[in-house]
């Protein structure tokens, strides 16, 4: 099981510094600290190459990306808002305004409730004027929640990002209540298959930093890399503040020197790269071989396809000289629901009618990750997904006027999805219940960065949920 070592649990800036490469040369970065004079901003500077590339720091984030840092929507791909190029936050970093440039980089264009819920409401207001005056609006809402950072959540930020900008409503239910899940809980049983390592661990697309809390909250240094500045932004101040996180465009050669890694993971993502030969090969040399994980890879053989999926034996292929092993989420699932590691000892089992892959690859001892991993021995009683402050599970609810909180499915998307969990969660839990060892075996409980929920869902949250199965009652 991965456990690493309590000294390499928390990545400083200074601490990444050394591990990060020009993405246009591959040349070393050098650190120059900008001081700026709102302290809101943070911990911002320019990192400059050899070649004369600069690339920005804001609030402890470096971003490796060239061209222009557009706010796109998760959902469908929209440019929600154009963002400044590179060059121009570097500017404004240099020049004393960083916190300008990160309000612009954390804001969407406003979309007022419920309007956000209708396809054409979006489209109406990310045209010209109404997108002008829903940015207006959003930078200083931004602005504002800066200024009060320290008492904020997770689940503020992710709420001010989604339900009332011009995206559907389901991308704040798949980050915000993703601890627990039966994707997520399979990431956690493929992933406790890492040796034990001081090395950090590469966490590609990491979006909002849910898998690089726990391993950090298992005393693993963790870096995550992820194009989108708000994920990156946010997985490091409110998800995984011991990690280190880095916004760059994992499509081009990686922004780390060789060997930087001890492991990588990709999780729920892979299906996404097109050129998945060329992430292999960035991965190995980050890496110098591996192990390198992919949970959750979807399938081309099953269903629609989500992204860019290839077969199961497309995928094996892409690991020629490795060892390599191919599996399903949904055995590594049931291996992690009974309390045990993958078994990932082979043959390889014939997944050809399971959507969701799970794939470990290795140029190592094959012995050290291909095996029958057995019990777990990580976190509150065995469970990686206990790791962290122990809270109940978000996805439980008070009733009103009662004494007890009961599971409750935020979307008819979620219940689709994430439905499995009624076979895991009780239905209902005391009010004040203890947090005992069979709720977390059960995923009732779990670990939950400090400052991750709030402690009742807002109002707005609860009148979108009402009407969305309102609206859905009408259509069906």
């Amino acid at each position: 099981m991965v456990r690493g070592h309590p000294s390499g649990a928390t990545v400083t800036l200074d601490a990444l510094t050394p591990l990060l490469r020009c993405p246009a040369c591959g040349a070393a970065l050098s650190l120059d600290r900008v001081p700026q004079p709102d302290p809101e901003a943070g911990d911002c500077g320019v990192l400059r190459c050899p070649c004369a590339a600069d690339y920005p720091v804001l609030d402890g984030v470096p971003i490796l990306r060239t061209g222009r840092l557009d706010r796109r929507s998760i959902a469908d791909d929209l440019v929600l808002a154009p963002g400044p190029d590179v060059a121009a936050v570097v500017s404004a970093v240099e020049a004393g305004r960083a916190l300008g440039a990160l309000v612009d980089l954390l804001a969407a264009p406003l979309c007022p409730w419920p309007l956000n819920r209708v396809g054409a409401g979006r489209r109406l207001s990310l045209l010209g004027p109404l997108r002008s005056a829903g940015l207006a609006l959003r930078r200083r809402r931004v602005h504002a929640m800066l200024r009060h950072r320290d008492g904020l959540t997770a689940e503020d930020w992710l709420a001010t990002f989604y339900l009332h900008a011009p995206e559907v409503y389901d991308p704040f239910n798949y980050f915000f209540f993703r601890f627990g899940t039966p994707r997520h809980l399979a990431t956690l049983g493929l992933v406790s298959a890492l040796p034990a390592d001081a090395s950090p661990v590469l966490d590609l697309a990491c979006g909002y930093g849910h898998l690089a809390h726990t391993l950090s909250a298992l005393g693993r240094a963790v870096v995550g890399l992820d194009q989108n500045v708000h994920q990156a932004w946010l997985a490091r101040h409110y998800v995984a503040p011991g990690a280190a996180f880095v916004c760059a465009d994992a499509s081009r050669p990686l922004p780390f020197a060789d060997a930087a890694f001890g492991a990588a993971v990709c999780s729920d993502a892979f299906h996404y790269v097109r050129d998945k030969g060329g992430a292999v090969a960035e991965l190995d040399r980050v890496s110098a071989g591996g192990p390198l994980l992919f949970p959750t890879v979807g399938n081309a053989l099953v269903g629609s396809p989500d992204g860019h999926e290839l077969a199961p034996d497309a995928y094996r292929a892409l690991f020629d000289g490795w060892h390599v092993r191919v599996t399903s989420d949904d055995a590594v699932f049931a291996h992690y629901r009974e309390g045990l590691g993958p078994d990932l000892s082979g043959p390889d089992a014939d997944v050809d009618g399971a959507k969701w892959l799970a794939i470990a690859a290795t140029k190592g001892d094959p012995d050290c990750l291909l095996r029958d991993h057995g019990p777990l021995d990580a976190g509150p009683g065995g469970w990686p997904h206990a790791a962290g402050r122990l809270a109940l599970n978000p996805l439980y609810e008070r009733e009103p006027g009662g004494d007890r909180r009961a599971l409750r499915m935020p979307s008819p998307w979620y219940e689709a999805e994430n439905g499995g969990v009624r076979e895991y969660m009780p239905a209902v839990v005391g009010e004040g219940e203890a947090l005992t060892t069979a709720l977390v075996a059960r995923a009732a409980a779990v670990g939950l960065p400090e400052r991750y929920a709030r402690p009742r869902r807002p109002w707005t949250q609860r009148a979108d949920r009402a009407l969305t199965r309102a609206v859905r009652r009408v259509r069906g």
